[in-house]
């Protein structure tokens, strides 16, 4: 028995099929099927039912599948563990990838040490909105991610790192023009929405929290054009209660109260892949924002 087959009896089941494994793996169809028969032939055991169009554990099989994922992720504990051993130099970079609404005084601490010299590791934060940042993790492309927890996954550590109210709010010119600020007079204008990019499989995810049914709708590409479109009276929508705090005492800005169009939150969690290894850049920055988070929570059930 090798980690290998393992991992390969673990994409199939994953997957659903010897295919998807294999193009997750980069490894051809026979080469999994060569595994999984190997593995079959040492422990005498029959892992999968072939009786079927889609490969389907057997009832022993469902068994040893539960005990391989708990070797699976000792196996890959123990070497995120030996690789952050022996990994003492310096990361030449890392990623970040944010939330729009994240709020940037909580890299305070960060930024002081970076523009100190005392990390010669170069940062770069990124900008990804509703599942870019999970998304961005899975795929290797970020070190941490800053955003909205899409659903749990087994492959991502999740810390609760802060909670963002979206509020409802139209620009004051606009309000002017409407008989009132409900419901019906509302659906006159339209309610501005952001819109993902395509991800790698060309398909385009749209942000349904909070969207109004039965109103005109306009879709941006990022939350950046949402808040500038409202402010100029293109439309109303729901905006972060803190970066619109200003612009709602200047009276640039309206909260809409009406009961169809309320207020929600955000829960907002720093996330990493668990057993993606950490340098010791990375290790600091990952405890700050876990205790930045940490205090946020324990402040607010104050």
């Amino acid at each position: 028995m090798t980690i290998d087959q393992l991992e390969t009896l673990e994409m199939v089941v994953e997957k659903g099929s010897f295919k998807a494994a294999s193009e997750h793996l980069h490894k051809t169809q026979p080469s999994l099927s060569v595994a999984i028969k190997k593995l079959e032939e040492e422990f005498d055991l029959k892992l999968f039912s072939r009786e079927e169009y889609r490969p389907k554990l057997t009832p022993e099989g469902v068994v040893f599948y539960n005990w391989a994922k708990q070797c699976l992720f000792s196996f890959r504990e123990l070497r995120t563990v030996g690789l952050e051993l022996g990994t003492k130099k310096v990361e030449p970079f890392l990623n970040i990838i944010l939330d729009p609404l994240v709020r940037l005084e909580v890299f305070c601490d960060i930024f002081d040490d970076i523009i100190s010299g005392k990390y010669p590791t170069e940062i770069t934060f990124r900008s990804e909105i509703m599942s870019g940042g999970v998304e961005s993790l899975l795929t290797g492309e970020a070190n941490f991610a800053i955003s909205v927890k899409a659903a749990e996954n087994e492959a991502i550590e999740s810390i609760a790192f802060d909670k963002i109210e979206m509020i409802p709010v139209v620009a004051k010119a606009i309000s002017k023009k409407l008989p009132s600020l409900t419901f019906k007079s509302l659906k006159q204008i339209p309610q501005i929405i952001v819109q993902q990019q395509p991800d790698k499989n060309n398909m385009v995810s749209r942000d349904s929290r909070g969207v109004v049914a039965d109103t005109k709708r306009c879709y941006v590409s990022d939350h950046s054009l949402k808040h500038k479109m409202i402010s100029n009276g293109f439309g109303w929508g729901r905006l972060a209660q803190h970066e619109v705090a200003s612009e709602l005492k200047k009276e640039i800005l309206v909260a809409i109260r009406d009961e169809n169009i309320k207020p929600f939150v955000l829960d907002l969690h720093i996330m990493r892949l668990k057993h993606k290894p950490m340098g010791p850049v990375a290790q600091v920055i990952w405890d700050q924002l876990s205790r930045s988070g940490s205090s946020k929570s324990r402040s607010k059930s104050k």
